[in-house]
Parts: C-alpha cells; structure tokens; sequence
C-alpha cells in the first residue's frame, strides 16, 4: 500500500472533535461484520487492514498496512452498515477517534470542515476499493499460476506413473512367460495315456504349479502345488516349490517321501510358516495297474471310470507348517479306461454373483456330463472349464484354477 496513491491532507483541524485513544500491539481495532460507529486517524503506529474471504472465516485476504497521517473506518461516518474489514494494530498505535454523533454535530455547526471532510473521505473510499480490486487481481494471477504449476505437477506424475505401471506390465509378462515355461502345458502324451492340463491363473501370474514325470517305463508321477495367497508374491513361491521339487522327484520311492523331503527342506531353509503350500503327489504303476497318492492338505484327486467317480480323500497337513511331519500313502486300482483329474482348490471355491459356491456336486455333474458325451479326456477338461466359467459369469475369479488329467479311453 505504500506504492499506492492516496488523498493526503492535514486533519488537524480534527484532533479538537476527536479522542485519543492507545492500542497495544495485536489489538483487533476494528473487527469484520461488526457494528461500526467511528472514524480514526493514525496519529503514530502501523495498523494491518485485512478480511475474511467468506462467513466461514477459512480462507483470508491480506488488504495492506496503513500508517501515520492515514485514517480508516470513515464509511461508519455515513451509514450504518456492518464492517466490511478487520484492522489490527501491528505495533503499539496512537490513534484519534471520531464518532458518528460527533460527527452530526459537526454537519450542523461547521458546514465548511464537514464538506472539506466528505471530499477527503469520499476519494478515502474510491482509493479503498481500488487498492482492494488490485489485490484481488494479484491473488487471481498467483490463483494461475498455481494452477498452472498444479497441471505440470499433474502431467508429470501422469508421465512417471503411466511409466511405471508400462515397467510393471513389463515385468509380469516376464513373470507371465517364465511360469508357463515350466509348466508342462503342452504335453499331450505320457508312457502310452493321454495327458492334458488347464491353468488359468486369476491374474497375470499365479500361485498354482505342477509337474508330470515319467520315472521309469512304467511309473508316472504328478505333482500339484498350490501357494498360499494370489499374484507376483505367490509366483516367486512357486519357483521356489518347483526348483526343490526338482532336486528330489527322482530319489524319492513314494508320494509320501515326496511330501516329507519337501517339507523338511522349506521348514530348513525359509523357517516354519514363511512359506506355506498344500499339494498332491500321485504314482501311476502301469505295470501294476495301481495308483499311489499323497495329499498335503490338498483338495481330493478324482479317478473316473466309465461306471463310477472315486474321490481320494485329502488327507495330512499342509507344507511349511512344522517341521517331522509324517504323510501317508494311499493306494486304489487304475487300470485301462480309467482317468485321474488333479485339481486345485480355487476351481471348487469360486462363487458365482450371488455368492453361492461352486463346489463338489457341480464338478461331479460335469464329470457325469463328459461321460455321457463320451468326451475324451482333454475335452472333459474343457468341459469343466466351460462349466467353471458358466457358473461364476460376471464374478471375478477368486483363485488361480488348475486341472491336470491323465488316463485313456473309456
């Protein structure tokens, strides 16, 4: 305000009809939407004249200072409208007061002084609102340009967010690639059976893995792994089960042996409950016409025949719970015509819009489906999948579904 022009003039002439008055520093002069009733003149000190942008009282708009010579309050003088500002002393101030009845009084006995006074305080007001309409203009260009600044931030954290999120996408299809690349998903024969598998993972990567391995002419086995939790962190744990996996598939005489030797080196390795997986482990002797099981804490297998559906009844706990822990094997007859479908957890669980589950009489009724169709087994698989993916409809896949199946004809 000190670069602003302003009326200047000698009040002097006042001071008589005017009482002196002291405000310490910080002091509230004259408070916004209040009743005002006086004038005052600056006689020494520095007042802050600023408002409140609404009734809220939130948000404050810094007018200027005004100092000695300089007089405020003069629309009280004229009419008796609230106060459209707050003034506050920034310092200790002397100022003199005048009232509106002294100034009435002054209209009636000295015509001249008041006329002088109403130009000095009419061009007072017409200076006021041009002071207030030019700080208001510089609070809309700093407005401007923090919103420009605000877009720039905006497009800038876009660009680096629409970046990482590129990298990320990246690196799942990665992940994406490498997990498929294990996974036997091709292989359509094994010994003289039929083979054929179905992963459908709930997002780009998933914690289900599997395996099938022929160990002598006549012994196949499978393995099936489903990790605890869903995405990127379950994946990695499925690298993990399926590289240790490796190192003892061969040794191993048996499903149980499978079970403990894996348990044991997850529990040595990454500490009891830091990783934690169920799965299923079955020998086919087809020699011997027999099939050998292992389960840890895994969902039932199925053998289906042409007359009859055989559930293998889950049994121990899962991996990575404790360590000594003994499995079981358990043994059923299989022979030619008979299937065996391995299949993951999040096939039964899935729940369809109305929250009502899946479960096992929905897969048994596709089995029964398939047989009646005399699908062979890689189309049953389909079957089932179409059936999965009909029953949930517009609900989204609650876990990672995977079906393995190895048989031959009815």
């Amino acid at each position: 305000m000190a670069n602003e022009e302003k009326p200047t003039a000698d009040l002097s002439f006042l001071k008589k009809e005017m009482k002196r008055a002291l405000f310490p520093e910080g002091s509230l002069i004259i408070q916004q939407y209040s009743s005002g009733d006086s004038f005052y003149f600056i006689e020494s000190g520095t007042v802050e004249v600023w408002k409140y942008l609404d009734e809220s009282k939130q948000e404050v708009l810094i007018i200027g200072d005004l100092v000695s010579g300089d007089y405020f309050g003069e629309i009280a003088l004229i009419d008796s409208a609230p106060r459209t500002v707050n003034i506050s002393a920034k310092e200790i101030c002397v100022l003199y007061e005048l009232t509106r009845e002294n100034f009435h009084r002054l209209l009636q006995t000295s015509p001249e002084m008041t006329l002088t006074l109403l130009k000095l305080l009419t061009a007072r007001i017409r200076n006021a609102e041009q002071r207030e309409n030019q700080v208001l203009i510089q609070k809309n260009k700093e407005l401007r340009l923090q919103n420009e600044t605000l877009e720039e931030m905006v497009k800038e954290r876009t660009a680096k967010l629409t970046q990482t999120l590129k990298i990320i996408h990246e690196d799942l299809e990665t992940a994406k690639t490498i997990q498929r690349n294990i996974l036997p998903l091709g292989l359509r024969h094994v010994a003289h059976l039929d083979f054929g598998s179905r992963f459908e993972p709930m997002a780009e990567v998933g914690g289900d893995i599997f395996d099938v391995n022929r160990l002598e002419k006549t012994k196949v086995r499978l393995f099936l792994a489903d990790a605890i939790g869903h995405g990127v962190q379950a994946a990695l744990i499925t690298m993990a089960i399926k590289a240790e996996y490796d190192h003892i598939k061969h040794n191993a005489p048996n499903p149980a042996d499978v079970l403990y030797a894996l348990n044991q080196i997850f529990i040595d390795s990454y500490g009891k409950k830091s990783i934690q997986f169920t799965a299923v482990i079955v020998d086919l002797n087809l020699e011997e016409n027999k099939l050998t099981y292992s389960s840890a804490g895994h969902n039932e297998p199925y053998v289906v025949s042409k007359y009859q559906i055989i559930p293998l009844p889950e049994s121990g706990v899962m991996l990575g719970l404790e360590k000594d822990v003994e499995y079981s094997n358990h043994s059923v007859p299989f022979g030619l015509g008979d299937r065996l479908f391995m299949i993951s957890d999040g096939y039964l669980e899935q729940e369809n819009s109305e929250g009502i589950l899946l479960g096992e009489a929905k897969l048994l009724s596709s089995f029964e489906s398939a047989k009646s169709l005399d699908l062979n087994l890689t189309d049953t698989i389909h079957l089932l999948m179409d059936d999965f993916h009909s029953f949930r409809g517009d609900a989204s896949m609650m876990d990672d579904v995977t079906i393995l199946g190895i048989g031959t004809s009815y």
